[in-house]
C-alpha cells in the first residue's frame, strides 16, 4: 500500500491538475537543535482538541518562524520563516482542513481534484546546483506494511528501480531503517523567478503565482510547463544551472492523490490507504533538501489520528514524558531491551521516565 503513495508522490509533479520581510525577527525554538532532521520534530499538543481542526502543521527545529511556536502553523495565511539555507514566506490551503479567514477556499478547490496547496517564496542564501535540490523527506524509523522478506524485499527493490525509470531524478529507499524519498526541485508544478522587488504577494489569491523561468532558462519552455518539468526532473539537465541568491524564488506544489485532511492516500479505483497505518509515528512533512541532506525547510503536518494511535500503542504516560519524535523512537529500542545494560546504550533513553535504569 505504501507503494501507492510513492507512485502518486512522483506523479504529483506531473500534475496539472505586504510589508518587506527583511524586518521580520523570527523567533527561535525552545527544542534543541540537536534533534535530528530525518525526526518530524516535536511531538504537538497531545489533547488534539486544542488543535481547532484535524491537522496540526508545525515546523522543524531548524526552521525558524515568526509565529508562536507553541501553535500550530496558520492554514490560508502566510508565515515567514529562515533556514541556514533559505529565508522567505510558507502558505498552506488543505481542502478538507478550511480555515474562517479564506475567502477563496471553496473557489480554489471547484472543479479541481487536488487536495492541497503549498506556496513558498523567497530567496536562496547561497548558490547551489539545482540537482542537488529535492523535494521529499527522511524517515528516522522504518515503514510499516510493506513488503519484506526475501520476496517482498526483491519486489520492493524492483518497484524502486521502476520509480527510478519513470523520475530519474527521485531518491528513494523504503526497505531501509531509515527510509527516504526524494524528487527533484525542478519538477514543482509552478516556477517563477524574479529579481526583488518584482515578485508577487503571496496572498493566497487564486493564480498568485504565474510561471516565469526567463531568468533561469531564457525563453526555453516559456510556453510550456510541463516540458520545463520534465526537463528539470531530469538531474542530467537540472545539473547545468544554480540558483542565484540575489533572485526571489516563489513556486507552487499540490497533488491530488495525498489528503492531509484525513491523512489517506487516494489511489486508482477510487480506493484510499490509511498512511497512519504506514508511517509509524511519523509525520509526513512539506520539505526540501540538498542532495547532502542540508535543509532548506521543513514542515510536519500531524493527523490527530497519529496521536490517537500513539496513545493507544504507547499509553498516554509515556508520550507525556516524550517531547520528540526521535526520543519516541529510542523508547521503542529501549523498551525491547532485554538486559539493562543494553538500555544504557540506547541514545535519548536517559531521560525517559519508563526507560530509566535503576
Amino acid at each position: 500500500m505504501f507503494c501507492s503513495w510513492c507512485l502518486n508522490k512522483v506523479r504529483s509533479f506531473y500534475d496539472d491538475d505586504d510589508e518587506d520581510d527583511d524586518d521580520v525577527v523570527l523567533g527561535t525554538s525552545t527544542i534543541s537543535q540537536q534533534i535530528p532532521i530525518d525526526t518530524s520534530g516535536p511531538l504537538p499538543p497531545l489533547d488534539t482538541t486544542q488543535w481547532g481542526q484535524p491537522i496540526y502543521i508545525s515546523a522543524h527545529p531548524v526552521v525558524k518562524i515568526d509565529h508562536d511556536k507553541e501553535q500550530p502553523l496558520p492554514l490560508a495565511a502566510p508565515v515567514h520563516f529562515e533556514t541556514d539555507l533559505f529565508k522567505g514566506i510558507v502558505f498552506f490551503r488543505l481542502r478538507d482542513a478550511p480555515s474562517p479567514h479564506d475567502e477563496v477556499h471553496t473557489q480554489y478547490f471547484e472543479g479541481r481534484k487536488r487536495h492541497y496547496q503549498v506556496m513558498i517564496q523567497g530567496q536562496f542564501k547561497e548558490e547551489l546546483n539545482m540537482k542537488d535540490i529535492l523535494i521529499g523527506d527522511y524517515y528516522s524509523k522504518p515503514m510499516q506494511n510493506i513488503p519484506r522478506g526475501a520476496i517482498g524485499s526483491s519486489f520492493m527493490r524492483m518497484y524502486e528501480r521502476f520509480m527510478q525509470v519513470l523520475s530519474p531524478g527521485i531518491v528513494i529507499d523504503l526497505l531501509s531503517s531509515k527510509p527516504k524519498i526524494l524528487t527533484s526541485f525542478g519538477g514543482v508544478q509552478t516556477l517563477r523567478i524574479d529579481l526583488p522587488g518584482e515578485e508577487p504577494t503571496i496572498n493566497g489569491a487564486i493564480g498568485n503565482i504565474k510561471e516565469d523561468t526567463t531568468l533561469l532558462l531564457g525563453d526555453k519552455f516559456r510556453d510550456d510547463i510541463q516540458k520545463r518539468r520534465k526537463y528539470l526532473s531530469n538531474p542530467e539537465n537540472s545539473r547545468k544551472y544554480v540558483v542565484n541568491p540575489e533572485h526571489v524564488y516563489s513556486f507552487e506544489m499540490y497533488d491530488h492523490s495525498m489528503n492531509f485532511g484525513t491523512y489517506h492516500q487516494h489511489i486508482v479505483g477510487g480506493r484510499r490507504v490509511d498512511i497512519v497505518q504506514s508511517m509509524n509515528g511519523q509525520a509526513l512533512a512539506f520539505a526540501c533538501f540538498t542532495r547532502d541532506k542540508r535543509c532548506i525547510f521543513k514542515f510536519p503536518v500531524w493527523h490527530e489520528r497519529m496521536i490517537i494511535d500513539m496513545t493507544s500503542r504507547y499509553g498516554l504516560s509515556v508520550l507525556e514524558n516524550i517531547n520528540d519524535a526521535e526520543s519516541l523512537s529510542s523508547y521503542e529500542t529501549c523498551m525491547s531491551a532485554e538486559v539493562p545494560e543494553q538500555r544504557k546504550k540506547e541514545p535519548n533513553c536517559w531521560h525517559l521516565l519508563s526507560c530509566r535504569v535503576v
